[in-house]
Parts: C-alpha cells; structure tokens; sequence
C-alpha cells in the first residue's frame, strides 16, 4: 500500500511522526537530562544545597605612620572568611621597634573588636611583610565563641588595621598595603 500524505504540507505521516520522534530524543538529550548539567562539589545532588560565587576584594586602605600609632581606612567584609596582607616599607625616617599591625573589625560600624594576634612588622626601608587571617573554622561540631566585647573570630561588617609601636619610633614611615579578602 501507498503512503499517506498530510494535507497541504506534502510530508509523507509516518516520516512526519518518526522525525518528531528524533527531535523530542534529541531535546531530551541536550537539555532536559538532569545527568547533563553540572553537579555541585560534593559530587551529588541535594537539596539544601546554595551556590554562592566566590568573591574577592582588593583592597589598599590608606594609612600614614609619623608617630607610634596609626589606623588604615576600614574595609568592607561582610562575607569574608581570609584575608592576605602585605605592607611594603618605603624610605623610613628614624628607627622604629616592637612594632605590630593588628587587625580590628566592627559589627556596628562603632565598636572595633580584635581579629586574631597581632602580626609582628620590620620596619625598616623596603621590608615586605606579609601575613595571613583565617576565620576559624569548626572541625567536627558548630563551635560557640566566648562571650567578649574586645575579640571577635570572625570578619564583620568593616576590617581594619592598626600599626602601633611600644619602643622607639621615627618621623616617618610610608607603607603601602595590600589586602586581599575571600
């Protein structure tokens, strides 16, 4: 027996509904099959699972050193969980000793909380130092922090560093700082 032919679109029917078939295959294959797409890390599929991208801030908070104190200009780092520092000397005036940069952030905007020890600095002309903050992390359970109005474990809403010195310090020191927070 013959083939039929649709109405007005000369297909013959049994090609039409086999060439249908293919492209519904074809779909599914490309863009509605679950196993195409990308897993999260872990390897599996869950539920509960939320992508967040992964941010980065550069940041160099200004900061000028003519005496035994001085604070940089706060960043923001609300969703920071590290951050690397840098602060490269350049002609120092003078001699300064037992000098520290301490990390300090606010939940508030107001009240500067410690972050971590205070990092030890040479600062003589073209010293580079470097160091890194790591948020703490639990290793088996949710750990709760103490109760404190001087010390926080973890970034709030701005982060800052104050370079002070308990000996002798000079006239002048420039530094330029260089802050990358994850």
């Amino acid at each position: 027996m013959g083939s039929k032919t649709r109405a007005g679109f000369g297909v013959e029917e049994k090609g039409f509904r086999w060439g249908i078939f293919i492209l519904l295959v074809v779909l599914y294959a490309l863009f509605l099959n679950p196993r195409c797409w990308p897993l999260p890390r872990g390897g599996t599929a869950t539920t509960n699972v939320q992508q967040r991208p992964t941010g980065v801030v550069t940041d160099t908070p200004a900061i000028t050193i003519a005496g035994a104190t001085a604070d940089t200009t706060s960043t923001p780092t609300t969703t920071a969980h590290e951050a690397q520092i840098q602060w490269t000397f350049g002609t120092v005036t003078g001699t300064y000793t037992s000098c520290t940069a301490q990390a300090k952030t606010t939940y508030d905007g107001s009240t500067w909380l410690t972050l971590g020890s205070a990092a030890g600095l040479t600062v003589t002309t073209g010293t580079v130092n470097a160091w890194t903050i790591l948020e703490q992390a639990p290793t088996t359970s949710v750990t709760t922090s103490s109760v404190s109005s001087t010390a926080a474990l973890g970034f709030g809403q701005l982060t800052k560093f104050t370079f002070a010195c308990s000996g002798a310090y000079g006239t002048s020191a420039p530094v330029s700082v260089s802050v990358i927070y994850r």
